[in-house]
């Protein structure tokens, strides 16, 4: 099944926003280079899809939902003015908004979305699409299913144990993942605007 094909890797810059309508059996796995003299990519965390489910990569204020707030200490550049702006009218700002669903991708990350090929979605090896972070980003994972089930069991595996298929398809990203070599750029804290 898997060859070594790898897709275009899509940089993902300042005012971007990227939307993956997802599948049951699609994998989004995230990489990080531990630190600045790393040579190894290690697997932050990943998320399982199922059918419903899709997954939101952005740094454009206006594309945020409603239901995420961002913290005032997470803003940077572009997002300050309107962070001031709200915080004028009354924002008081509780916790850093945490979840199941959300990931902040500093620069230097990457993300690898892995499953079948679909109409207008060729992948190669199983690889439907690779991101490298050029400037920090949310990923913000949606999902159709009601509850709080669905909420709390966001992107969480469907079995103890992956079937061959999968884990050949999530090896290939790791595989490609690595042969990009470490990244131009890496951010050690996240600040987006």
């Amino acid at each position: 099944m898997p060859t070594n094909k790898v897709p275009d890797v899509t940089a993902v810059r300042r005012d971007a926003t990227l939307r993956w309508p997802c599948r049951k059996g699609d994998f989004i796995l995230w990489f990080r280079y531990p630190g600045l003299f790393a040579t190894e990519p290690q697997i932050v965390d990943y998320w399982e899809m199922r059918d419903g489910d899709s997954v939101m990569i952005t740094n454009r204020y206006a594309d945020i939902p409603p239901w995420f707030e961002l913290h005032p200490l997470e803003v940077c550049d572009s997002f300050i003015a309107p962070m001031m702006a709200k915080l004028k009218d009354g924002y008081n700002p509780a916790e850093v908004v945490e979840g199941p669903n959300v990931w902040r991708l500093r620069t230097g990350d990457r993300v690898v979305w892995v499953g079948q090929d679909r109409p207008g979605n060729r992948g190669m090896s199983g690889l439907l699409s690779i991101l490298e972070i050029e400037d920090c980003v949310l990923a913000l994972g949606e999902t159709n299913r009601d509850g709080l089930d669905a909420f709390c069991e966001f992107g969480a595996p469907s079995t103890d144990k992956p079937n061959r298929e999968d884990t050949l398809r999530c090896r290939v990203a790791a595989n490609a993942v690595k042969a990009m070599g470490t990244p131009q750029s890496w951010g050690e804290s996240w600040q987006i605007g």
